[in-house]
């Protein structure tokens, strides 16, 4: 978790720049309350609480505020997911990234959101379960769906898979495909809720869990399958995944 706290860090360094707004607008209709964003400006960013933000995380740019008013309490948002339990969802929050056209920011900016990923991504698969040091995120699925709301290719993440062998990795990898191995069947990648927005890493990662390597990692750390009630569906999630492998041609099903 050290490396993520710096990179919170970074990110509050990076965005200093934007002072606190005097006013958040929002959306006329009434959808969200005049006054929602007033107790978010009475203090500090630092200051604030994490659960105060949690209609603002869900709200932010589409009924309530602007770009800037985002990078403003951006620094907080990524602490708060990172380090607290909360009712926000983590993929509709990083999913504001995309909206708010993060990768045509400053070049400072940019790079400190991708080091907060990054760090956040190797934290997560070297924690296992998840949950114990990242309470914001249930499993591996969340944390990777969370990434590909941002419109980043996941192919640089995945390779941090590759080469993050620890223990802990590999637990990841086995629930990963007792839970989700079945959805690569016939041509087929993840392609429900969030996937289905975020089509072109879905079939970046079915891509990245039919290589052979990964497949022979799978075999090798069966071993770890947690007997926690899902067990019988890792075997015939394997097969699948092995079948899929060998037959893998033409046009990808999405």
């Amino acid at each position: 978790m050290i490396e993520v706290e710096k990179a919170v860090e970074n990110l509050y360094g990076a965005f200093s720049r934007y002072p606190r707004p005097v006013k958040v607008e929002c959306c006329p209709c009434g959808c969200t309350k005049l006054d929602a964003s007033a107790q978010l400006l009475a203090v500090p960013l630092r200051e604030l609480c994490f659960a105060d933000l949690t209609d603002y995380c869900h709200s932010a740019m589409s009924t309530q505020g602007s770009v800037d008013n985002f990078r403003y309490f951006l620094p907080r948002l990524f602490q708060g997911i990172t380090e607290e339990p909360t009712d926000a969802t983590s993929e509709i929050l990083f999913g504001k990234l995309s909206c708010a056209g993060w990768k045509s920011w400053p070049d400072d900016e940019v790079r400190a959101v991708r080091k907060y990923l990054q760090a956040l991504w190797l934290s997560g698969l070297s924690s296992f379960p998840i949950e114990e040091h990242l309470p914001a995120f249930t499993e591996v699925e969340t944390l990777l769906a969370s990434i590909a709301q941002t419109g980043e290719s996941l192919e640089p993440y995945l390779q941090i898979w590759t080469e993050t062998t620890v223990r802990e990795a590999d637990e990841h990898l086995i629930q990963f495909v007792t839970m989700y191995g079945d959805d690569f069947s016939n041509g087929r990648t993840l392609d429900w809720a969030f996937w289905e927005e975020s089509k072109a890493q879905a079939v970046v990662l079915r891509e990245w869990l039919l290589r052979p390597d990964t497949l022979q990692r799978i075999d090798r750390a069966t071993h770890l399958l947690r007997r926690d009630g899902f067990e019988h569906l890792f075997k015939p999630a394997f097969v699948t995944l092995q079948n899929e492998a060998k037959t893998r041609q033409g046009p990808l099903r999405v």
